[in-house]
Protein backbone atom coordinates (compact mmCIF):
# COMPACT_ATOMS: atom_id res chain seq x y z
CA UNK A 1 0.00 0.00 0.00
CA UNK A 2 2.82 2.25 0.72
CA UNK A 3 4.33 1.86 -2.54
CA UNK A 4 0.88 2.26 -4.41
CA UNK A 5 0.41 5.98 -2.58
CA UNK A 6 4.51 7.14 -3.20
CA UNK A 7 3.54 5.84 -7.23
CA UNK A 8 0.10 7.95 -7.14
CA UNK A 9 2.17 10.59 -5.21
CA UNK A 10 5.01 10.49 -8.42
CA UNK A 11 2.16 10.61 -10.65
CA UNK A 12 -0.07 13.28 -9.46
CA UNK A 13 3.40 15.79 -9.09
CA UNK A 14 4.46 14.93 -11.97
CA UNK A 15 1.30 15.74 -13.64
CA UNK A 16 0.47 18.90 -11.71
CA UNK A 17 4.70 20.37 -13.35
CA UNK A 18 3.68 19.77 -16.65
CA UNK A 19 0.14 21.51 -16.67
CA UNK A 20 2.10 24.05 -14.59
CA UNK A 21 5.02 24.63 -17.76
CA UNK A 22 2.42 24.14 -20.42
CA UNK A 23 0.13 27.30 -18.87
CA UNK A 24 3.35 29.18 -18.41
CA UNK A 25 4.16 28.52 -22.54
CA UNK A 26 1.24 29.73 -23.12
CA UNK A 27 1.17 32.97 -21.41
CA UNK A 28 4.30 33.50 -22.45
CA UNK A 29 3.54 32.96 -26.33
CA UNK A 30 0.81 35.24 -26.20
CA UNK A 31 2.82 37.84 -24.59
CA UNK A 32 5.96 37.65 -27.33
CA UNK A 33 4.77 39.43 -29.79
CA UNK A 34 4.39 42.15 -27.87
CA UNK A 35 7.18 42.07 -25.95
CA UNK A 36 9.03 41.61 -29.53
CA UNK A 37 7.55 44.32 -31.22
CA UNK A 38 8.35 46.68 -28.02
CA UNK A 39 11.87 45.53 -28.09
CA UNK A 40 12.26 45.93 -31.94
CA UNK A 41 10.75 49.57 -31.91
CA UNK A 42 12.83 50.63 -28.87
CA UNK A 43 16.41 48.98 -31.00
CA UNK A 44 15.21 51.14 -33.90
CA UNK A 45 14.83 54.19 -31.56
CA UNK A 46 17.96 53.88 -29.76
CA UNK A 47 19.60 52.83 -32.71
CA UNK A 48 18.63 56.13 -34.41
CA UNK A 49 19.77 58.41 -31.27
CA UNK A 50 23.16 56.34 -31.66
CA UNK A 51 23.64 57.46 -35.45
CA UNK A 52 23.10 60.84 -34.53
CA UNK A 53 25.40 60.62 -32.04
CA UNK A 54 27.93 59.20 -33.58
CA UNK A 55 27.90 62.38 -36.50
CA UNK A 56 29.15 64.28 -33.42
CA UNK A 57 31.56 61.81 -33.13
CA UNK A 58 32.84 62.48 -36.01
CA UNK A 59 33.58 65.91 -35.90
CA UNK A 60 35.57 65.68 -32.61
CA UNK A 61 39.04 64.25 -32.16
CA UNK A 62 39.29 61.45 -29.86
CA UNK A 63 43.05 61.72 -28.41
CA UNK A 64 44.86 58.54 -27.19
CA UNK A 65 46.72 60.03 -24.72
CA UNK A 66 47.86 63.02 -23.20
CA UNK A 67 51.06 63.60 -25.22
CA UNK A 68 48.85 63.15 -28.22
CA UNK A 69 46.42 66.35 -27.15
CA UNK A 70 49.74 68.46 -26.47
CA UNK A 71 51.20 67.57 -29.51
CA UNK A 72 48.31 68.31 -31.43
CA UNK A 73 46.22 70.58 -29.45
CA UNK A 74 42.92 70.79 -31.79
CA UNK A 75 39.70 69.86 -29.89
CA UNK A 76 37.46 69.48 -33.19
CA UNK A 77 37.40 68.99 -37.13
CA UNK A 78 34.85 71.50 -37.31
CA UNK A 79 34.56 74.86 -36.07
CA UNK A 80 33.07 75.84 -32.39
CA UNK A 81 29.58 77.10 -34.77
CA UNK A 82 29.40 74.00 -36.55
CA UNK A 83 29.40 71.95 -33.90
CA UNK A 84 27.29 74.15 -31.27
CA UNK A 85 24.74 74.12 -34.75
CA UNK A 86 24.70 70.12 -35.38
CA UNK A 87 24.78 69.38 -30.96
CA UNK A 88 21.11 71.34 -31.40
CA UNK A 89 19.85 69.30 -34.29
CA UNK A 90 21.43 65.80 -32.64
CA UNK A 91 19.86 67.46 -29.53
CA UNK A 92 16.53 68.09 -31.21
CA UNK A 93 16.32 64.58 -32.49
CA UNK A 94 18.08 62.50 -29.52
CA UNK A 95 15.95 63.76 -26.50
CA UNK A 96 12.29 62.96 -28.01
CA UNK A 97 13.99 59.62 -28.24
CA UNK A 98 15.34 59.02 -24.91
CA UNK A 99 11.42 59.86 -23.76
CA UNK A 100 10.09 57.22 -25.33
CA UNK A 101 12.83 54.58 -24.20
CA UNK A 102 12.59 52.48 -21.03
CA UNK A 103 15.06 52.87 -18.29
CA UNK A 104 17.59 50.61 -19.22
CA UNK A 105 21.88 50.58 -19.77
CA UNK A 106 21.32 51.54 -23.44
CA UNK A 107 19.28 54.53 -22.54
CA UNK A 108 21.82 55.68 -20.02
CA UNK A 109 24.84 55.58 -22.13
CA UNK A 110 23.31 56.73 -24.90
CA UNK A 111 21.73 59.74 -22.02
CA UNK A 112 25.53 60.16 -20.62
CA UNK A 113 27.21 60.22 -24.35
CA UNK A 114 24.97 63.34 -25.30
CA UNK A 115 25.54 64.90 -21.97
CA UNK A 116 29.15 64.19 -22.78
CA UNK A 117 29.31 66.36 -25.75
CA UNK A 118 26.79 69.14 -24.16
CA UNK A 119 29.84 69.73 -21.42
CA UNK A 120 32.59 69.44 -23.87
CA UNK A 121 30.44 72.11 -25.84
CA UNK A 122 29.74 74.37 -22.70
CA UNK A 123 33.31 74.43 -21.67
CA UNK A 124 34.58 75.07 -25.35
CA UNK A 125 32.57 77.95 -25.73
CA UNK A 126 34.30 79.27 -22.85
CA UNK A 127 37.70 79.45 -24.33
CA UNK A 128 36.24 79.48 -28.06
CA UNK A 129 37.30 83.06 -29.53
CA UNK A 130 35.94 85.01 -32.16
CA UNK A 131 38.10 86.67 -34.89
CA UNK A 132 35.93 89.97 -34.97
CA UNK A 133 36.14 92.25 -32.27
CA UNK A 134 33.21 94.20 -31.55
CA UNK A 135 33.35 97.99 -30.40
CA UNK A 136 30.75 97.08 -27.47
CA UNK A 137 33.01 94.49 -25.97
CA UNK A 138 35.71 97.02 -25.67
CA UNK A 139 34.35 97.91 -22.63
CA UNK A 140 36.41 97.82 -18.84
CA UNK A 141 35.21 94.40 -17.10
CA UNK A 142 38.46 94.47 -14.94
CA UNK A 143 41.66 92.51 -15.34
CA UNK A 144 42.04 88.56 -15.58
CA UNK A 145 44.21 87.46 -12.94
CA UNK A 146 46.59 84.67 -13.05
CA UNK A 147 44.15 82.50 -11.62
CA UNK A 148 41.72 82.96 -14.27
CA UNK A 149 45.28 82.50 -17.29
CA UNK A 150 45.47 79.58 -15.39
CA UNK A 151 42.12 78.32 -14.97
CA UNK A 152 41.31 79.16 -19.27
CA UNK A 153 44.62 77.33 -19.92
CA UNK A 154 43.18 74.23 -18.51
CA UNK A 155 39.55 74.23 -20.80
CA UNK A 156 40.70 72.79 -23.63
CA UNK A 157 41.75 69.73 -21.69
CA UNK A 158 38.20 69.67 -19.83
CA UNK A 159 36.72 69.69 -23.54
CA UNK A 160 39.38 66.96 -24.38
CA UNK A 161 37.95 64.97 -21.35
CA UNK A 162 34.39 65.41 -22.29
CA UNK A 163 35.48 64.13 -25.68
CA UNK A 164 36.69 61.04 -24.78
CA UNK A 165 34.24 60.16 -22.35
CA UNK A 166 31.40 60.56 -24.82
CA UNK A 167 33.28 58.11 -26.99
CA UNK A 168 33.24 55.75 -24.15
CA UNK A 169 29.55 56.05 -23.94
CA UNK A 170 28.69 55.79 -27.19
CA UNK A 171 31.03 52.85 -27.91
CA UNK A 172 28.82 51.33 -24.72
CA UNK A 173 25.47 52.23 -25.82
CA UNK A 174 26.41 50.45 -29.60
CA UNK A 175 27.93 47.51 -27.23
CA UNK A 176 24.57 47.41 -25.58
CA UNK A 177 22.48 47.66 -28.70
CA UNK A 178 24.30 45.10 -30.20
CA UNK A 179 24.16 42.97 -27.48
CA UNK A 180 20.00 43.33 -26.97
CA UNK A 181 19.46 43.46 -31.21
CA UNK A 182 20.95 39.59 -31.15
Amino acid sequence: MNRLSLALLILFAGSVAAHGQSVARARQSSLAPGLIESTTEDTILAANAITALQRLNSEVIIYRSLGDFEAEGKLAKVSFAQFASDLQSVTNTVEPTLSRMPESRLKTAITNALESYRDGAFWWEKINQSRVVHVSALTYKGTNTSSDSAFLATVPYTVAIHWRQAAGYLKRAEEEINRTGK
